[in-house]
């Protein structure tokens, strides 16, 4: 089986691997790129990122927000493929309406992240969807209740879609790189660089009476400066990045509610590195914890419940110490890498054959 993978984001092609990048961001010459390691059948897999000329990528990526040069670079190649694997309908659209017009011999399944156009119920971008949806094979998506948005807006994909869960990659995550700082314990963490609702979070924060702090990862707002015990830090290296997770005392996950998928990498990473992790209650997360028993939930957007949450998280440590070692017990039994590569596997073969 002959894959091409079309992902909507910046990808380093190597001949080794780059000791600050996760597998989705590199591809190995001569290896099996990110989940496809753990398929069964043998496969080979060309993938083809959004790189660009830099005046040309912001304004795919700001103004159109699809990508069309990606598509450009695939359309010559597509006669070599079994399949084209689209990662976000951003690197799916142009395909998609090309489609429409001339056949293909790949067949052609999407990565839904974003619900289509974030979910949107009216509009051109939703027409515009609709009409490059109807060329097709298959849809992946990772959160459950996209399926209702599918009904409503895209019923002639529903019986071709399918719901598999994101799963993180616990092999990266058990790394001798880590490192116990001087000031571990010391503070709660939240990481993100957009889509966050930091109004939440820092409101429940000065509620609380502690000298812990809360250090917000990838994320500087001039309004937070000089509140006491919040501390900013922009983009650090994904190296960094762990090392902030695992000397945190635990981690709060403030999403804003979307009915598509984000966060759950996040999500996961710190789950990954043993981290309690307290987390509004979201269509993208609520399929992968069980409040109480594997994460702790606050409401969405409740500032009162955020903050009772997380009084929780600092005070009870019995209840800490079961919730992250239930956690990571899902993660290896349940929604891990491997797992979501088994079920992709199973999905796009009988696309494949038939």
């Amino acid at each position: 089986m002959k894959i091409l993978m079309l992902v909507n984001w910046k990808v380093e092609y190597t001949n080794s691997r780059p000791a600050d990048k996760q597998p989705p961001d590199y591809y190995i010459h001569n290896e099996k790129y990110w989940f496809f390691r753990y398929f069964e059948e043998p496969v080979e897999v060309d993938v083809i990122d959004i790189h660009s000329c830099k005046w040309i990528e912001n304004f795919e990526k700001n103004k159109i927000r699809f990508y069309v040069i990606q598509t450009l670079r695939a359309i010559p190649k597509l006669k070599n493929y079994d399949l084209v694997l689209s990662h976000g309908m951003q690197s799916g659209v142009v395909l998609s309406l090309f489609r429409r017009v001339f056949k293909t011999k790949a067949k052609h399944i999407v990565f839904d992240i974003g619900s289509f156009n974030s979910a949107a119920e009216s509009g051109f971008a939703l027409k515009l969807m609709q009409f490059a949806s109807k060329t097709i094979d298959g849809i992946i998506y990772h959160t459950s209740s996209q399926i209702e948005y599918y009904k409503k807006f895209f019923p002639w994909i529903v019986d071709k879609s399918k719901f598999i869960r994101f799963g993180t990659d616990l092999e990266f995550f058990n790394t001798e790189q880590l490192k116990k700082y001087d000031d571990a314990d010391t503070y709660m963490l939240c990481v993100g660089y957009a889509k966050r609702d930091w109004d939440t979070l820092v409101g429940a924060y000065k509620n609380i009476n502690t000298d812990i702090k809360l250090r917000l990862v990838g994320h500087v707002e001039d309004k937070y400066k000089g509140i006491e015990g919040v501390e900013q830090i922009p983009f650090i290296p994904i190296n960094d990045l762990i090392n902030q997770i695992y000397n945190a005392l635990f981690c709060v996950l403030p999403l804003e509610s979307f009915n598509y998928s984000y966060g759950q990498m996040t999500l996961m990473q710190q789950m990954a590195l043993g981290k309690l992790v307290v987390a509004a209650k979201v269509p993208s997360i609520v399929d992968y914890v069980e409040a109480g028993k594997t994460s702790i939930l606050y409401k969405a957007g409740n500032i009162q419940d955020c903050s009772l949450k997380m009084k929780i998280a600092l005070s009870n440590i019995a209840i800490k110490k079961e919730i992250t070692e239930n956690g990571k017990k899902y993660l290896n039994d349940e929604c891990n890498e491997k797992v979501m590569a088994n079920e992709i596997e199973d999905y796009i073969l009988k696309f494949v054959r038939r």
